[in-house]
């Protein structure tokens, strides 16, 4: 170190004297000064930086923790993934239309074919649900123990085809018109001329 610097300050008084022909005020420059000591024991003063530079790092901290000492923003995005399986390419199925599925529903010999049509447009949201998609599920069915039934999503049944699950729906309702015959219909033929009609 070239030389020591004494702790002992002092203020000085600057004034500065301003032409007097521009009217402005005079004006009084307060500096702070340390004497710092040379080798041959001389003294001058020298301008004290000490209160700048604690100002600076007051501010310089203040900005670096707010920079950091703040909770960083959370963005969470949900995405819904699909993933669609199919059990085979190949797959003989009928198109989701009024038309397609009226003839497999009168094929397959079902009871008022037309409500049946209305009651799956109302289950599949015309054809346009999750369920009907995912699960080639026109009719809502949540419960079956048939053969056609290939599995199970969103408590709903899962067919391999549209098909399987009109065959399925025609299987509930037979079960269901063999349990009129003889116990809430006095004809013991009632099912066969409700077919009839």
């Amino acid at each position: 170190m070239v030389g020591n610097f004494f702790i002992i300050t002092f203020d000085v008084t600057i004034k500065l004297v301003v032409m007097k022909k521009k009217n402005l005020n005079a004006s009084i420059l307060k500096s702070r000064y340390l004497l710092h000591q040379t080798k041959d024991l001389r003294q001058y003063r020298v301008v004290d930086y000490r209160p700048l530079f604690f100002i600076s790092l007051f501010v310089n901290t203040i900005v670096l923790l707010s920079a950091f000492s703040s909770e960083p923003k959370v963005v969470t995005e949900y995405k819904t993934i699909v993933k669609e399986t199919f059990i085979s390419d190949k797959v003989d199925d009928i198109e989701l239309n009024d038309d397609a599925i009226l003839k497999e529903l009168i094929e397959q010999g079902c009871v008022l074919p037309n409500v049946a049509l209305a009651q799956f447009k109302i289950e599949s949201q015309h054809f346009k649900s999750a369920i009907c998609k995912e699960n080639k599920n026109i009719a809502g069915i949540k419960t079956s123990r048939s053969e056609y039934v290939a599995g199970k999503n969103r408590e709903h049944c899962v067919y391999k085809t549209y098909r399987d699950c009109i065959k399925d729906y025609i299987r509930i309702q037979n079960r269901y018109l063999e349990n009129i015959d003889g116990r809430y219909a006095e004809d013991g033929q009632y099912v066969a001329l409700v077919k009839k009609m």
